[in-house]
């Protein structure tokens, strides 16, 4: 498992999320925990978690200009961070970085982009 690039505040803050397919359907404010990598244009906005597989579930942009909602694999983010020399980020400015993707086909939560 290669969970060593991401600390122990991301995993509290992943864990705080609600289950997986929990917020279907769900209007309103949910939490999110939005993570990137240094030197990457890949971020993941995650607001699904399951903690016991590691998998999340949220919009998705490798910074390929092709953004999905999806889920990803947490292990998988570590395993390329440490390939990289670099720990996950978290970050909590949210709104200001993410009002670009409104004008997006995807099926984003309106409380994503306001």
């Amino acid at each position: 498992m290669e969970t060593m690039t991401i600390d122990d505040k991301t995993f509290d803050a992943l864990e705080e999320l609600p289950e997986l397919h929990e917020t279907m359907g769900t209007p309103g404010d949910i939490p999110v925990v939005y993570l990137w990598l240094l030197n990457t244009n890949a971020t993941w906005i995650l607001w699904e978690y399951d903690p016991i597989e590691k998998v999340g579930f949220g919009l998705c942009d490798l910074g390929l200009g092709f953004p999905e909602l999806g889920y990803v694999d947490i292990n998988e983010i570590a395993h390329t961070a440490k390939q990289q020399g670099f720990p996950v980020q978290r970050d909590s400015g949210l709104t200001t970085r993410y009002a670009a993707y409104k004008n997006l086909s995807l099926e984003i939560p309106a409380w994503l982009v306001t």
